[in-house]
């Protein structure tokens, strides 16, 4: 999950092995989805790459270390997918899958996921047309994602309810889908027909009432108690 900064204030949680390599900022791992300046030391935090969102989502990588998520054939080969209760209703979410560990370090290093932010960064797509004093990096020939992609939609916009769910690595699959007229085909993982392992919420919203994922959770838990 790729959201914001983290707030000053808060606890770093300890950099799990898998990404001992990945390069930090403010003591957290930097995603490698994250939209980075030159030498990938210096994020946008809250901006995603869309090349790299393209490599993650058609070799099956993890959206944070980079690495290959399985073919599921091997044994516990299991991945993660980050998805919002309207995402369910359509079958399709945006976010590319994690490893389990980096799916925990995000619930707790990403301050959306973590439940420290009441809204969704605001400045992270006026960011890509601020180029860095450094010649040599490319950020002026950066992309502004379309007023109808899901990151322009966040934007400012209030939180909201996040659930992770664990599959088997042979589900995770990713497909084309009608977004909207303006931006008709984008790719995303399919969360139709999934054997879901464990569903669990990550962060509610105030005030709101169960979501269709709370219900599919209660389910999922009654019917492991039913023998």
């Amino acid at each position: 999950m790729n959201s914001a900064a983290p707030s000053p204030n808060s606890s770093r949680p300890p950099i799990p092995a898998r990404l001992h390599d990945a390069p930090t900022a403010q003591g957290l791992a930097i995603p490698f989805l994250t939209l980075c300046h030159r030498g990938r030391t210096s994020p946008v935090w809250g901006a995603i790459d869309p090349e790299r969102y393209a490599l993650v989502l058609s070799l099956r990588l993890c959206q944070v270390c980079g690495e290959g998520l399985g073919s599921g054939q091997g044994p516990g080969q299991q991945a993660v997918v980050f998805v919002r209760p309207h995402d369910w209703v359509r079958g399709v979410g945006p976010e590319a899958g994690l490893h389990p560990e980096c799916a925990a370090y995000s619930t707790r290093g990403c301050p959306m996921l973590a439940g420290r932010m009441p809204t969704y960064r605001s400045n992270a797509i006026a960011a890509r047309i601020t180029p860095c004093p450094d010649p040599e990096c490319g950020c002026p020939q950066w992309i502004q994602p379309g007023p109808d992609s899901d990151e322009a939609r966040r934007a400012g916009q209030p939180a909201e309810a996040w659930y992770s769910i664990l599959i088997d690595a042979r589900d995770y699959r990713i497909v084309p889908f009608q977004a909207t007229e303006s931006d008709p085909v984008t790719y995303g993982v399919e969360l139709r027909g999934l054997r879901i392992r464990r569903l669990r919420k990550v962060r509610g919203t105030p005030g709101s009432g169960p979501t269709i994922l709370d219900r599919l959770a209660a389910m999922l838990d009654l019917d492991r108690l039913t023998p």
